[in-house]
């Protein structure tokens, strides 16, 4: 079954961070990846970004920009109808526009909605640890639900 997995916070909480972990883990997890977007492939070390692979016959989509008034409806769209991926991992926050494009979205194109968000501490020098072990969840979670 398609899904989409939304990693859901208020803003500066490191959903792109964790986004771009995951995406980096994915590539190292699995060498054979077919490159889709963007050719040659670079995930870039700060700011949103975009990625679409193909792993063992998944197409699977990232898409790290969530905030509000970006129009993620029309990139989460262009990820289903274009790119036709079976997976997206995606950023939104708590609710509003963002929360409301996913939930179309997966809809519109029949996806199954997993959310979740990023781990949350207020100890600074934690931040990027964290980041990095809710993207092996997000690995794992895809993996036991035998999605790739």
């Amino acid at each position: 079954m398609k899904t989409i997995i939304a990693v859901w916070h208020s803003g500066g909480k490191g959903k792109t961070k964790t986004l771009r972990e995951l995406a980096n883990l994915l590539l190292e997890t699995y060498p054979d990846y077919k490159t889709i977007y963007p050719n040659p492939i670079k995930i870039p070390s700060k700011y949103d970004f975009r990625l679409v692979v193909e792993i063992k016959g998944i197409i699977i989509g990232i898409e790290s920009q969530g905030d509000p008034n970006t129009q993620l409806e029309k990139r989460l769209d262009e990820l289903a109808k274009t790119y036709k991926c079976d997976l997206i991992f995606c950023t939104t926050r708590t609710k509003g526009k963002t929360v409301k494009a996913v939930e179309k979205i997966a809809k519109e194109y029949s996806f199954n909605e997993i959310w979740t968000s990023t781990y949350q501490t207020n100890v600074e020098s934690n931040y990027a640890m964290l980041n990095y072990i809710k993207a092996q969840h997000l690995l794992d979670l895809v993996q036991q639900l035998d999605i790739i």
